[in-house]
């Protein structure tokens, strides 16, 4: 008897688990890609004219070119060794976020990313806060 439970406890946590792990592995989105590889120029293909990005405590507002070298600047210091999707959510018709871990060879920085997702999965990204973990 207690096996039996055993196997159908297991199988429900199998069964419920597997599409939460999938909502956040199976979007491919471009501007995910990007941060895997670490590309400035890539993730400012997707901001708005103006972003706000913060760094820890420090936010402040950037043109599209000045977001560029930012980040530029943030990648060459912390070079990339992993981006992990852990959430992506649609608030409304408009505006959506991802959640993600940007680890790089001697860091951890939780991502947080707010814009709005266009077609073709393309995003339009007008916040971004990197907090070190």
């Amino acid at each position: 008897m207690l096996r039996i439970i055993t196997t159908f406890l297991l199988a429900g946590i199998f069964i419920f688990s597997k599409p939460i792990v999938g909502q956040a592995q199976d979007k491919e989105t471009p501007i995910i890609v990007a941060l895997q590889h670490g590309s400035s120029k890539a993730v400012s293909s997707f901001l708005g004219d103006m972003v706000e990005i913060r760094f820890d405590n420090d936010k402040r507002d950037f043109s599209k070119n000045q977001a560029e070298i930012v980040l530029a600047n943030f990648f060459k210091g912390n070079p990339v060794s992993s981006f992990e999707l852990l959430k992506h959510q649609k608030i409304d018709s408009e505006t959506s976020y991802l959640i993600g871990t940007y680890t790089s060879l001697s860091n951890s920085f939780k991502v947080f990313i707010k814009g709005k997702e266009l077609n073709d999965k393309k995003w339009l990204v007008y916040s971004m806060d990197f907090v070190r973990e």
